[in-house]
């Protein structure tokens, strides 16, 4: 499939790019390294997606091309990344079938192949690195790819310390490095972005951690989430995975009236990838997430109900 998106690529003029709501490192570093590839060889290009940039991600180039409006006049192709389903990429969605292609570029087992071309390899650590890949098939990497392609590597592999962090992936990021990037000022662009108040106000979530040691289960319910600018979900659960002998990790989060956005994660044991996929959601084996309908507390009753009946029933075969 990787043959085919290089085709559509050589064979058309313009070309809209999207991702997923909740936009995070990969999706952006995804992005930004296809839009750099594609002026490289002098495209059309327009980035549209749902949701606005979160200000921590400044430092990655081209961040001012995004746009949160659909593009004028017509495009060609829209090159969807880092999405398992269309619905994924908010009211985006609705402008994608304007394009005489939808090409879809993602890494996660639960994609739904949506588009007329689908390349999707859940071996890969995430879609900058499958965008690295369509570099390389050009020839094309500077400066800038780079820095998108290893923030994006960087981000969804944990700091290189999820198992998807494999020999590829170092092999990937060893050549980034030859362009001149700086590691260690992209971690602390990523990671030294907290105030007192986020702390203080993290600190007061994991005084409510709840546990359930039987089933090696840890969950934080959120009511209401501050608006940083940023999404501290992964610290969350950089927190919440220093605990041993758990699991499996949940944040139940009130996005809406009567609709609660879960997110989960685990260790090698547990899939929560098929859990995600029960309530309508998906994504990896080792994080995934879904929204569901309902209040906090039923919505908290119902999914930990289910996880300690599907670890019961894994733990008994």
């Amino acid at each position: 499939m990787l043959k085919d998106v290089i085709k559509v690529i050589k064979d058309h003029r313009s070309f809209v790019i999207t991702a997923h709501i909740n936009l995070e490192g990969d999706a952006l570093g995804s992005e930004l390294g296809m839009y750099g590839l594609l002026r490289k060889l002098e495209k059309r290009i327009y980035i549209y997606n749902y949701d606005r940039t979160p200000n921590i991600y400044d430092f990655l180039p081209y961040i001012k091309v995004i746009k949160n409006e659909p593009p004028k006049g017509k495009f060609d192709v829209a090159l969807v990344l880092d999405c398992s389903d269309s619905s994924r990429t908010g009211g985006v969605k609705d402008y994608l079938g304007r394009t005489k292609y939808i090409v879809n570029i993602d890494h996660h087992i639960s994609n739904t192949l949506f588009g007329d071309v689908n390349w999707v390899d859940p071996k890969a650590s995430s879609a900058s690195e499958m965008v690295f890949r369509i570099c390389r098939e050009f020839k094309i990497i500077n400066r800038n790819i780079a820095l998108a392609l290893y923030t994006g590597i960087f981000t969804d592999t944990g700091n290189f310390t999820y198992a998807n962090a494999t020999s590829n992936v170092h092999k990937a990021v060893a050549h980034l490095m030859k362009y001149g990037i700086k590691p260690a000022k992209i971690y602390e662009s990523l990671h030294s972005c907290l105030y007192a108040k986020d702390i203080r106000f993290i600190g007061k979530l994991l005084s409510s951690l709840r546990i359930d040691y039987t089933n090696k289960i840890c969950w934080v319910v959120i009511r209401k989430w501050p608006d940083m600018g940023f999404d501290l979900t992964e610290i969350i659960f950089s927190v919440m995975k220093l605990l041993k002998d758990m699991e499996v990790f949940v944040l139940f989060k009130k996005v809406e009236y009567k609709k609660v956005r879960v997110n989960f994660r685990s260790r090698a044991k547990v899939d929560v990838n098929r859990i995600a996929k029960f309530f309508g959601g998906g994504g990896h084996k080792r994080a995934s997430g879904t929204t569901v309908d309902g209040t906090l507390q039923q919505t908290e009753k119902k999914v930990i109900s289910f996880i300690r009946r599907y670890t019961n029933g894994r733990n008994k075969r």
